[in-house]
């Protein structure tokens, strides 16, 4: 495993819109996706996350309505 300074942090720019178009605020969101709230916090804020998270943040999401692919909606952080 990597450190975690040389591990990738990932984003999704499309996030605040996905969710909102589906639920009212981040605890309906957090029930209904089984996520910690705090971690769909910190995706509304566009705040880095691991690849793992997001990702499966954005398989949940997709699981239970037509959002695309959740791979394409996701943006690595680090400096090219």
């Amino acid at each position: 495993m990597s450190k975690k300074n040389d591990r990738a942090w990932f984003v999704c720019p499309q996030w605040v819109a996905l969710q909102s178009a589906h639920y009212a605020g981040d605890a309906e969101a957090a029930r209904a996706l089984k996520l910690d709230p705090r971690v769909l916090a910190r995706l509304r804020a566009r705040t880095p996350v691991a690849k793992s998270t997001l990702r499966r943040a954005l398989h949940a999401l997709a699981s239970r309505h037509a959002v695309g692919s959740p791979i394409a909606l996701m943006v690595d952080t680090r400096a090219s």
